[in-house]
């Protein structure tokens, strides 16, 4: 990629912490959430998976159509790579193409501990709506499932909640458990992820309008 072409619009400052955040960033995890009524819950779980450097996010519509709130995500969706389908099938093949694992989170202690668990492959961490969960078609292709232990009275936390416990221990397993080269994202990955945040600069996407509009 042509970094000059973006880069002198942009101070050192900018580009170099743009450059520190894409270093950490990984896709060795991914996120996926299935038909949520409520597109609040999913875009208070972006800012978690921004948060703890992970880049990719996998969106089953299914007949909820899922929509930004920029309120809510507080600008965190522009910095990810998501992905929309219409069904778990879909999502599931793509991410399989990919050597992805499908785990689904389920609020029952029948289930591994998330924090016990060992990920020798990159995998997918899927997420139903709240009060139904997931679809039995998800279950059916489910490689797994895990559970977020919980101490008090209350039967299971939120969806937001649980990305973001999630979030952090996976980012704590890759940090503790794997060589950087196995998580970090792929030289090519970083080139295209990085031209995308570049068109996401507030000064760059006004020169872009300007070239558009000659």
């Amino acid at each position: 990629m042509d970094f000059e072409k973006y880069s002198k619009y942009i101070t050192d400052r900018r580009y170099s912490k743009l450059l520190n955040i894409l270093n950490k960033r990984s896709d060795y995890f991914t996120f996926v959430f299935e038909n949520f009524y409520d597109s609040h819950n999913i875009c208070a779980g972006l800012r978690s998976i921004e948060g703890f450097g992970f880049q990719d996010v996998h969106v089953i519509e299914g007949k909820n159509k899922f929509e930004i709130s920029k309120g809510i995500t507080q600008g965190a969706h522009k910095w990810l790579t998501i992905n929309k389908y219409d069904t778990v099938n879909k999502c599931k093949n793509e991410l399989q193409k990919r050597g992805y694992k499908f785990y689904i989170a389920e609020p029952n202690d029948e289930y591994p501990p998330l924090d016990r668990m060992e990920f020798k492959n990159e995998a997918a961490f899927l997420f139903g709506q709240e009060g139904y969960g997931v679809s039995d078609a998800a279950r059916e292709l489910a490689d797994g499932f895990f559970y977020i232990p919980i101490n008090g009275f209350v039967e299971s936390f939120n969806v937001s909640v649980t990305v973001a416990i999630t979030a952090y221990i996976l980012r704590n397993f890759l940090e503790s458990k794997l060589k950087e080269d196995k998580w970090l994202l792929s030289e090519d990955k970083k080139d295209r992820v990085l031209e995308d945040w570049f068109k996401k600069e507030n000064s760059i996407k006004k020169i872009l309008r300007a070239k558009n509009k000659i």
